[in-house]
């Protein structure tokens, strides 16, 4: 049996989202720290789950907001222990469709006109918290998922914080967060952090498998190698033409000085519409260099390049969400990044 949820805006066609995923891969510690927990009764009231984007965290949000609610669970003991849900159970259905009255998912709206959705969570979104806990009986959980919390505006974030501050009886919070610099240190401090670690190769090859059967194993294992432990990039590797674009970045990172026609070149080809996903997966590898990089100058004892790069890479994070944030020109982005790192090598080397 399947469950039908309403589409977001980062949903890969053909893959299943983490509310229809009823299972988890590779999460195991998580969830163990989550039910021991609640078991003793020690809950907290505002959970934030920190890591990469596409190890886990918000399907791990899916899975204990069950839990919470009475979604029916079984082990699966080939796999370490971790969760599964039957599908056919009410709660866990509901909570997929949105339609439960304990659960509320809050993530980017659809845009006002058209197709596509707005490029942030607004305070409209974190205002309906307020009537979703006045509506519902405090007898039961009820869960609040935000999801990111990196998508909040200013005005969104000041409104949960002041949720947070005084939280409703029997009320958890599972606020998913990809990059700890983009949330406000009040919220932070008002949360229990669980770190989500990149997911190994085998379990996101495992996880490739389970949702693409009949895929080439050989591709599957270098989508795998090519995730950085996220299985939303080895998705995005498998079905968007990522094993060549991880080649062209590749290309472009590695060259000994700035090939600027294939730079632009690349731009281009990413510059048209429709080529949101192959966008990412450049983005994601260049940012995934650069750490590399960086880490490779630390432990080499190169302290002032490991430095520049790290400052290079946060502005370039800051610059990039702004850049999708306002739609902003996806060739210039690219150009600018070329044109920096080039600089940065140049003056720290």
């Amino acid at each position: 049996m399947t469950v039908t949820v309403v589409p977001g805006h980062d949903d890969i066609e053909g893959i299943p989202t983490p509310a229809e995923r009823l299972d988890l891969i590779g999460r195991g510690s998580e969830w163990a720290e989550l039910t021991d927990a609640l078991r003793a009764g020690r809950l907290h009231h505002a959970w934030l789950f920190q890591g990469p984007e596409g190890v886990g965290k918000a399907t791990t949000a899916f899975a204990f907001a069950r839990r919470l609610i009475g979604g029916e669970e079984v082990l699966d003991a080939s796999n370490g222990g971790e969760p599964a849900f039957r599908a056919e159970h009410a709660v866990v259905r509901q909570i997929a469709q949105g339609s439960h009255p304990n659960f509320l998912h809050i993530r980017r709206p659809p845009a006002d006109r058209g197709e596509g959705f707005r490029t942030q969570i607004t305070v409209d979104e974190i205002r309906r918290l307020n009537h979703f806990f006045r509506s519902t009986a405090a007898a039961n959980w009820r869960v609040a998922l935000i999801d990111p919390a990196d998508d909040m505006n200013r005005n969104a974030a000041n409104a949960l914080l002041k949720i947070l501050e005084e939280p409703p009886e029997r009320s958890i919070f599972l606020i998913v967060n990809h990059m700890p610099g983009r949330l406000l240190p009040t919220i932070r401090s008002r949360a229990r952090t669980l770190r989500f670690a990149p997911l190994s190769d085998e379990d996101v090859a495992r996880g490739l498998a389970g949702s693409l059967p009949g895929e080439d194993a050989a591709s599957v294992v270098a989508a795998a190698k090519l995730s950085g432990g996220s299985l939303r990039t080895a998705f995005h590797q498998m079905i968007s033409g990522g094993l060549e674009i991880a080649q062209e970045v590749d290309r472009l990172y590695d060259a000994t000085r700035t090939d600027w026609r294939h730079v632009h070149s690349v731009a281009d080809a990413l510059s048209v519409k429709g080529r949101e996903e192959a966008w990412g997966l450049v983005r994601d590898g260049l940012f995934d260099r650069l750490s590399r990089e960086a880490k490779t100058a630390l432990s080499a004892g190169n302290l002032k390049l490991a430095s520049a790069l790290a400052e290079f890479w946060r502005s370039e994070a800051a610059r990039w969400a702004e850049a999708a944030a306002f739609n902003l020109d996806r060739k210039q982005t690219l150009v600018t990044f070329a044109s920096g790192l080039a600089d940065v090598r140049a003056k720290n080397r």
